[in-house]
Parts: structure tokens; C-alpha cells; sequence
């Protein structure tokens, strides 16, 4: 160090440098001053960080001292288990790398920032508000951090009570029809209806190949009487004998048997010959049987014989044969199958055999007469004889009369067409369709054709059900409880009649009367019931 002359002092250096100058020992200066200060700082950060230290170290005293003291709640849903939390943080940062896909560099990170939360939430936040009260500035609020990541999903919550019904929306379109369903069971059979109205004939087939030879018909009507011979020559007298004493007179001998009339304009014709007939039996007497003694004074019973399920029907025994015990029967009024019982027995038990007679019937007019069932054909003006044998069907035509469109007859039970038997042999009781008066014709029963039309002067509005005996024509009134008209076919004109018959009730759908008996057959409202026929000759 050199002394200059004005008393100012230099420093040299070695080997007699030029000294510092005036600035440079300035900035060697403040920087003597700069490092004193950081010496000063780094010992005051010393002081305070034994003094946290030193209250950490409290502060796990005071930790392990209050372990027992409840942490801090954590939220719904979140668990305390470490494990667990870490599992739930990887499947979050899974999912938000699917979704988000954030860089692989976070993941260390987010792994420390979940310690640290872990680490927090098992302090008591009851520490942690002394730790800050007691330090001044530890718990100072820095300046904010980047913001952080999604947390992850919560747990779904409880499921919350249904809301309002809402207005019901309109109406949506019609859909496709679906698949046709199965097909159900079968209803009951509905009550069978009246035959409907024939319909047009159909064109003319072709002629068959021809049929065997048939059954051999009955009878014919006997022809006229031949010539009358020529007398013969005389034979000589013969001698006279000699008179015998007169005897004792005998008694009394029996009364003769009716005789029928034989009229031209009443038409009466015998039945073939047959011991065993009806008509055979009629044909050897000669009393006209119209006579007032002849008229019915009363019907006796009912005698029920047994109780059918159908309402209407018809029941019958062949009217001529003598000792024929079948029964034959037709259920319902329309139809075309006839039962026959061979017996009465066998008819009350229900053991019946079937036949088909070839056509639909209509009503409950039918007869049985002498091995052929005569019947209405539905739908038609004509009747047909159906042989109960062969099964030989044979129809007539019967002009002006009703046959359709329910203007019956018989409106009670349902019938066009009556066929009747009585001593006289068979009848057709049915209505005019000029007038629709009750016309009564005779029937052949050989040759199946009418004899005799005989108008009764009743109009058909009136009657209830009809029959014929002895020569007479009986109708009941409309409610069927008492024969009120009488007519006598011979004499052509009516005859005063009374006779009460059965009560107001049911329908009565059939009544006929059987000459070998003398009885009435009825079906009434169901049940098979007979009356016996009283005539005034009776008494």
C-alpha cells in the first residue's frame, strides 16, 4: 500500500499492481451486507424450524394422547380403508383416461396428493385448528393452485319416491294385427229353425245307369164286375120234402157290427186284404157311423207315459195293425230321422233304433198306418208315404193350400199339414190358401191320391190342433183346453160340441186319435200322455 502525496492511501497488489478502485470496494461491500442478511435469514429459519419441530413433536405427543378422540366424519360413501381408497383413485384415473384421457406423467402425483388426503382426514380437525391458531402463518392461505382433477364418482344414491303420474299421451297408432289365435271351444247347438224355402231346381243330370228290379208293390183297386153269364137251362124240380115239427125258438142272437155306407161322392175305399188290419175289419160292416150316438161326450185322464226333453214332437203306433206293439217317434218339427221303440217298455228306457226318411219333415202332424209313415215334406205343398219296410218314398201334391212362409196351419205347433185316421181310413186336415178355411181331404192310401175335398167352414185362426173320429172332425180352441167345433164330414155340416180337455198351459203340440183303441195320443208341453175317448154310444 503506497501513500500518496495529499495523504491518500493506495492499495497495490502484488508486484505493484494498480489497487481497487472506489466502486469496485462499493460492491464488495453490498455484497458483505447481502450475505450478512442471508445469514441472518438462514438463522432465523433455523430458529423456526426447531420450533416447529418442536411443536410437531407436541403435536404427536398430543396425537397419540387423543387417539381415542372421533376424526373428522368424511362424506357420504367414502371409506377410510386406504386400500381401498387407492383401488377406488385407480378405477377413476382409469376411467378418466378413457374418457379424458390424461398424460401417463400424473399418475405419480395424483398417487402422492391421495396420501396426503389419507393422511389428513385421520387427523382430528380439532388439531388441526389449535396447529393453525398456534402458528402464525402455517395455515396462511398461499396463492391459488392449478385446478385439480375430477374426483371420482360417487356411490348412487337411494332411490327417491316415484313422482306425479304425468297427463296420459295421446293415442298411438294402431299396430300390425297379430297372429290369427286358436280356435275356441264349440257353442250349443241353437234351437233348429223352420226349413227355408226351396230353391230353383238345378239343371237336369244325365240319366243313371238303371236300378234293379223293385219290391213288389201292393194291390191294385179290384176292377169292375165282369158280364153277367147266361142263365143256365133249368134243372128238373126235385120232389117236395116233408115238413119237420117246428122247434124251440132260440135265444136272442148278438146285434150286428156297424156297417159303413159306400157313397159315390164319399169316396171310401177298402185296404188290401189283411186279417190283421184295421180296414179289413171296416170293410164287413155297414153302419153309417156318423150317427149323434157317435159323438164324444168326454175325454178321460191324462195317463202320462213318460216325459221327452224336446217340447215338440210327435208320437204314434200304426193305426191298422191289430197287434203291433212299436211305437214310432219324432222329436222336434222339423227334422228327418224317425225312432222306432220296439216295445212300450223300450220306449220308456230310451232304447230306440233310427231311420231316415229321406226328406225334411215340417210340423207335428205325422201318422203311422198300416206299415207307412205319411208326413209333410218341409218346405213343399206336397205329403209324402214313406214304407216303413221297403223305405219306398211316394209324395202327392196338394194344390191352394199353405205350406210356407210360417202362416201354419196349426200355429201352435208349427204344422201345415194334418194326417188323421179313424174308422173311415186316412185323412189330410190342412188350409186353404184362398180363403184359409179348414179343407179336410180323403185319401186313397193304395194308390196315395185324394178322393174328396170336404171344406169344414172354420177358419184356421181359430184352431189350436185338430183330429178326426168316426166320421167327425174335432178342433180345439186356440189355447187347446177344449174341443169347441165339431164337423161331420158325411152329412157335411157342423155339430154342436163341448168337451173340456186339458188346462190353459204349455203347448200342445200333438193330438191324435187311434181307432183300434179308441184313444187319443198326446204331446203335451213335453210329456207322452193319452185320454180316453167316451162317446155318447158308450153309455
Amino acid at each position: 500500500m503506497l501513500k500518496l502525496g495529499s495523504g491518500t492511501w493506495r492499495w497495490r497488489g502484488a508486484g505493484g499492481a494498480p489497487a481497487l478502485s472506489n466502486g469496485l470496494w462499493a460492491l464488495l461491500f453490498g455484497v458483505s451486507v447481502l450475505t450478512a442478511l442471508n445469514s441472518a435469514g438462514l438463522i432465523l429459519l433455523l430458529l423456526q424450524h426447531a420450533q416447529l419441530s418442536e411443536r410437531l413433536a407436541q403435536t404427536d405427543v398430543r396425537l397419540r394422547e387423543l387417539l381415542g378422540e372421533p376424526v373428522a366424519p368424511l362424506p357420504a360413501g367414502v371409506t377410510s380403508d386406504p386400500e381401498q381408497l387407492i383401488a377406488h383413485s385407480q378405477y377413476s384415473r382409469d376411467k378418466r383416461s378413457q374418457d379424458d384421457g390424461p398424460p401417463a406423467g400424473t399418475q405419480r402425483g395424483e398417487q402422492q396428493e391421495m396420501m396426503m388426503m389419507m393422511t389428513y382426514s385421520m387427523v382430528p380437525v380439532r388439531i388441526l385448528v389449535e396447529l393453525c391458531n398456534s402458528t402464525k402463518g402455517i395455515c396462511l392461505t398461499g396463492p391459488p393452485g392449478l385446478p385439480g382433477h375430477n374426483g371420482t364418482d360417487g356411490l348412487p344414491g337411494l332411490k327417491g319416491d316415484p313422482g306425479v303420474q304425468g297427463r296420459r299421451g295421446k293415442r298411438g297408432e294402431k299396430g300390425d294385427l297379430g297372429d290369427k289365435g286358436d280356435v275356441g271351444v264349440p257353442g250349443l247347438p241353437g234351437e233348429k229353425g223352420d226349413v227355408g224355402v226351396p230353391g230353383l231346381p238345378g239343371v237336369k243330370g244325365e240319366v243313371g245307369v238303371p236300378g234293379p228290379p223293385g219290391v213288389k208293390g201292393d194291390l191294385g183297386v179290384p176292377g169292375p164286375p165282369g158280364e153277367k153269364g147266361h142263365v143256365g137251362v133249368p134243372g128238373p124240380p126235385g120232389p117236395p120234402g116233408t115238413d119237420g115239427p117246428l122247434g124251440i125258438p132260440g135265444p136272442p142272437g148278438p146285434s150286428a157290427p156297424p156297417r159303413v155306407a159306400r157313397s159315390k161322392n164319399q169316396g171310401v175305399v177298402l185296404a188290401n186284404p189283411n186279417d190283421d188290419t184295421l180296414a179289413e175289419r171296416m170293410a164287413k160292416t155297414d153302419t153309417i157311423l156318423t150317427k149323434t150316438e157317435n159323438i164324444i161326450k168326454a175325454l178321460l185322464g191324462p195317463t202320462n207315459v213318460t216325459k221327452m226333453e224336446s217340447t215338440f214332437g210327435t208320437w204314434m203306433q200304426d193305426t191298422a195293425m191289430e197287434n203291433d206293439p212299436r211305437i214310432w217317434v219324432v222329436e222336434h218339427f222339423s227334422g228327418r230321422t224317425v225312432k222306432e221303440y220296439k216295445n212300450m217298455e223300450s220306449f220308456q228306457n230310451g232304447s230306440a233304433n233310427s231311420i231316415d226318411v229321406k226328406k225334411f219333415f215340417q210340423g207335428c202332424g205325422h201318422a203311422v198306418h198300416n206299415g207307412s209313415f205319411y208326413y209333410h215334406i218341409a218346405g213343399t205343398f206336397k205329403v209324402a208315404k214313406f214304407n216303413l219296410q221297403t223305405q219306398q218314398l211316394h209324395t202327392l201334391a196338394i194344390e191352394k193350400a199353405l205350406y210356407h212362409n210360417l202362416i201354419y196351419f196349426l200355429h201352435n205347433s208349427k204344422t201345415y199339414f194334418k194326417l188323421a185316421v179313424d174308422e173311415h181310413g186316412l185323412w189330410l186336415i190342412f188350409a186353404s190358401s184362398v180363403d184359409e178355411n179348414i179343407i179336410v181331404a180323403q185319401l186313397e192310401e193304395t194308390t196315395f191320391s185324394i178322393t174328396t175335398y170336404i171344406n169344414a167352414s172354420y177358419p184356421r185362426t181359430k184352431a189350436g190342433n185338430a183330429f178326426i173320429a168316426r166320421g167327425v172332425l174335432y178342433i180345439t180352441d186356440a189355447k187347446d183346453a177344449k174341443i169347441t167345433y165339431a164337423f161331420d164330414l158325411f152329412k157335411r155340416e157342423p155339430l154342436s160340441v163341448s168337451v173340456e180337455f186339458r188346462a190353459p198351459t204349455g203347448i200342445l203340440t200333438m193330438v191324435s186319435y187311434s181307432p183300434k183303441n179308441q184313444t187319443l195320443y198326446v204331446w203335451d208341453n213335453g210329456y207322452v200322455q193319452t185320454y180316453d175317448v167316451v162317446f155318447l154310444s158308450d153309455d
